[in-house]
């Protein structure tokens, strides 16, 4: 034990009193750290500067017009895209935008069609409806991770052109739609009013004819009740003119928003066909994501979350629809509405179970589990009877709930006709019974022949006027009526706005890292500890001469003195790196003081191991280090998620110390979970002991046979 710290001690000593070595030593030290550095500051934000990355937008649409109204979408895209600095937006012509992708000018261009507008207003002004394109194309060749930011910038705008069409499309139909509610609301007094005195005539028209039937006997008590209706019948009719000419009104108003009207049905179509193109586009991911299980997991959990998030989109897509549906539904009671609803629920409770499975594989990638071609199969099947039944219902509603809930709407369009029509025929009405009333009057005066042609004549005018009453009756008792004004009359700004945007994303950040190059500090400081201890081992000599007073050193006493040497230098190399890392780049570290404890730890580990295998397997422990080396940066997962590699990469991450060291400064760096950081400080104490045992018990041994070795192949005459 005494000539370790004497070994220990001699070695300072010499390093001390050379200044050669002292330099050799601090070069030693600080060269690890700029390895780390520069490549930590390098990666420090990327996806802040994505305004440099030059993409070209081509507009070629020629505009359309909707009642006489020019529309260029095109341009509309252009000046909101000159105010965006998310991408840098190349405004260019289509030759050069084709000639700047290939020369890679560009990283990509998009193409707004010349019938873009035109095919976007398809839906509203043509028969055929034509989905408006665009051709999105992209230079692979330049930079692997470019294509796919820019294709999210793409996608971006198409859901930004996309959403100010529904919203614009539908604020224009609420408006219709509440300026005609309100204006019910404000004739609904007036046509009770009319109402009530119509019913309140035909609960009168028993008596009136009992009266009739007297007035044989009593024509004079007959005349004074003829006088006292037909003053109720004057004003009845007065009212009656004026109702019908505000009901005119209405019903002009009305046959101006039909057209809104109609274009519900086409909307949840255009939804169903939207759902669809989502469900193939998911399905496409999921076909691409079974090949990413060995080699890719990173893109695979990227795929798996964008499909969660359609999946998301879908249910909430769903639940709009079968919203509005039972609000037509209510109206109408019709089978064939409540059997479309259920299909849609039956829908969306496939969409909740496949999202539940997807979230379940994504928690095994955050895990660290490995994800089977059997739950991989069972998504892509669950996905394939999504698939179906999404055709299916797609069809289904071209061809009957379509047609049911147009007629239902028609029904609704119809509702100021019916009550135009009703009122007009009770105005018609009225003057019969005036002059039948009059006839009568002037008829007590001539004899039972005029009375009885009168008594003859009542029931069918009695029978007309209830006729009326009952039609009336129902139109303002049936609740559909306030149904429909209460849907009119809500705010049109809210409705298409939440047409437009159904969906707000509310993001939860668990264990949070600002910015990218802090969450890749923990690779790059563990890969600077272990090159920098490969480095040492390469320079410095493991060999320990006996001491000048001729005392002999043992292998034990030379394989301990010697590691306190490096142990010391490479504990140096790791205060810099981690105090550089924290007051030099300004890394987020959420527990600084254990974040330079563990970095310490880990080159107390790392050097044992790289020292041992030196040490007792000389240059081939050397080589050994350097394939270490290789395999932990390919396999630890401390770029890529491991769970996006191959198969061996996967297999031999458990065993690399990397995997642990990583981990464990992710733990101090983002927030501590105990299991974790007490899991990988132990398999790191555990690899420690296993180079110790390696050292105490095989070094002598091994070192003899290494001699020969090292002596055979010197004769070679390849080395000195």
């Amino acid at each position: 034990m005494k000539n370790i710290f004497r070994i220990f001690k001699r070695d300072l000593k010499n390093i001390f009193t050379n200044y050669v070595a002292i330099i050799i030593i601090t070069a030693l030290i600080i060269l690890p750290s700029l390895y780390a550095w520069f490549n930590i500051a390098a990666s420090w934000d990327p996806y802040s500067n994505t305004k440099n990355l030059s993409v070209a937008i081509v507009n070629l649409d020629q505009g359309s017009e909707f009642k006489n109204i020019k529309i260029n979408v095109g341009k509309d895209v252009i000046a909101k895209l000159k105010n965006d600095q998310n991408i840098g937006w190349r405004f260019v012509s289509s030759e050069d935008a084709k000639k700047g992708v290939k020369t890679g000018k560009y990283y990509a261009s998009i193409t707004i069609t010349k019938d873009f507008s035109k095919n976007l207003l398809s839906i509203i002004n043509g028969n055929v409806i034509k989905k408006s394109e665009l051709i999105y194309s992209v230079n692979e060749k330049i930079n692997a991770i470019a294509p796919k930011i820019t294709k999210n910038g793409a996608t971006a705008l198409e859901d930004e052109i996309t959403r100010n069409f529904i919203q614009t499309c539908s604020d224009t139909v609420f408006s219709y739609l509440n300026q005609f509610g309100v204006e019910l609301e404000h004739i609904k007094p007036q046509l009770q009013n009319i109402a009530d005195i119509i019913m309140d005539m035909d609960k009168g028209m028993p008596k009136v004819g009992n009266y009739i039937d007297t007035a044989y006997t009593s024509s004079i008590l007959f005349k004074q009740f003829l006088g006292d209706v037909q003053k109720n019948v004057s004003v009845v009719s007065d009212g009656l003119n004026k109702t019908v000419d505000i009901a005119e009104k209405s019903n002009n108003f009305m046959k101006k928003s039909k057209s809104s009207l109609e274009m519900i049905p086409s909307w949840i179509k255009s939804d169903l066909n939207s759902m669809k193109d989502s469900i193939n586009n998911a399905l496409d991911i999921l076909k691409d994501i079974k090949p990413l299980i060995d080699n890719n997991q990173s893109e695979m959990r990227k795929k798996l979350v964008i499909i969660v998030d359609t999946c998301d989109s879908m249910i909430k897509k769903i639940d709009n629809n079968i919203e509005l549906l039972n609000s037509i539904n209510n109206y109408a009671d019709s089978e064939i509405i409540s059997n479309f609803i259920g299909r849609l629920s039956d829908l969306k409770n496939k969409f909740i179970d496949e999202e539940s499975k997807l979230n379940k594989i994504i928690g095994y990638i955050d895990d660290g589990k490995e994800v089977s071609d059997e739950e991989i199969n069972s998504i892509l099947n669950e996905a394939n009877e999504i698939s179906n039944l999404a055709t299916f219902i797609n069809n289904d509603f071209s061809e009957d709930t379509f047609y049911r809930i147009e007629s239902i709407l028609e029904d609704i369009s119809g509702l100021s006709s019916d009550g135009i029509e009703i009122l007009q025929n009770a105005q018609k009405n009225i003057p019969t019974i005036n002059s039948l009333i009059i006839n009568a009057e002037n008829g007590t005066n001539m004899g039972s022949n005029i009375l009885k042609d009168i008594k003859d004549r009542f029931p069918e005018a009695a029978k007309h006027v209830h006729s009326d009453a009952e039609k009336i009756k129902n139109l303002t008792e049936d609740r559909r009526l306030n149904e429909v004004i209460n849907i009119m009359e809500r705010n049109a700004k809210m409705e298409s706005d939440f047409l437009a945007n159904p969906v707000e994303m509310k993001q939860e950040r668990i264990y949070p890292i600002p910015n990218y190059g802090s969450a890749m500090a923990p690779f790059y400081t563990v890969l600077a500890i272990w090159v920098g201890a490969f480095i040492l081992l390469s320079i410095l000599s493991v060999g320990v001469n006996d001491f000048s007073n001729g005392i002999k050193v043992t292998p034990l006493e030379s394989f301990f003195g010697r590691y306190l040497t490096f142990a010391s230098i490479t504990i140096m190399q790791a205060l810099v790196v981690t105090l550089g890392n924290l007051f030099i780049l300004k890394t987020y570290v959420l527990h600084p003081f254990w974040y330079v404890i563990y970095g310490i730890f880990v080159s107390i580990v790392f050097i044992m191991i790289v020292y041992t295998l030196v040490s007792v397997f000389g240059n081939i422990g050397k080589a050994i280090t350097m394939i270490a080396l290789v395999l932990q940066v390919s396999a630890s997962g401390g770029t890529f998620p491991v769970e996006l590699m191959s198969s061996f990469f996967r297999y031999i991450n458990p065993l690399l110390p990397f995997t642990y060291a990583i981990g464990g400064m992710r733990e101090l760096i983002g927030g501590i979970l105990e299991s974790t950081l007490i899991r990988d400080v132990t398999i790191l104490c555990i690899y420690f002991l296993l180079a110790l045992f390696m050292g105490i018990f095989f070094k002598e041994k091994i070192n003899k046979l290494n001699k020969k070795f090292v002596k055979m192949f010197k004769q070679s005459g390849l080395v000195e």
